[in-house]
């Protein structure tokens, strides 16, 4: 299935081939990426559309990088008074930023390059730009959590940012 990727992300499809894949679904069809666009209640970009024709899911790396179905979904965080004491006083023991930095954004794979359970989000803040969205790192259990920029697009992520020396280990 991944070999499909290859006019669209030729690095990534050669990647995927000489790797071992988990957990490989099946590709989306158009209704189904409509109805996964009116669920999150953003345009996906493009290129985003076309793997998941290709897959729905998978595995990367041993489990490092993981597509899965489960994804995409929103970071959408409650107010902080809203919250049960227990979890106030965890936000406070880890810095206390409320909501964390990726309110609003759109995690799309998770990805373990500092710690289980960091993800990659689409920054929607600013809309499309040139039918894209910048791609974010967030470190979930930094102390306070964190995200950074890592590529300008879905197509630099997968083409530029899964070639990064830490997942060729």
């Amino acid at each position: 299935m991944l070999n499909l990727t290859q006019p669209y992300f030729p690095k990534f499809s050669k990647l995927a081939a000489d790797s071992e894949l988990e957990e490989v679904l099946p590709g989306a069809s158009a209704a189904e990426i409509a109805e996964i666009e009116a669920e999150v209640g953003v345009h996906l970009p493009e290129s985003y559309k076309r793997l998941l024709q290709c897959a729905r899911g998978f595995w990367l790396m041993g489990g490092v990088v993981q597509f899965g179905q489960q994804h995409p979904f929103a970071h959408e965080f409650p107010p902080f008074d809203s919250l049960p004491p227990a979890q106030q006083a965890v936000v406070k023991r880890k810095g206390g930023v409320w909501p964390p930095p990726s309110n609003g954004m759109l995690c799309f794979a998770e990805c373990f390059m500092q710690a289980d359970g960091d993800q990659v989000l689409f920054d929607t803040s600013q809309g499309l730009v040139n039918g894209e969205y910048p791609v974010v790192y967030y470190a979930h259990d930094a102390r306070p959590p964190s995200i950074r920029r890592i590529a300008a697009s879905f197509t630099d992520f997968m083409e530029e940012f899964l070639q990064y020396e830490v997942f060729q280990k």
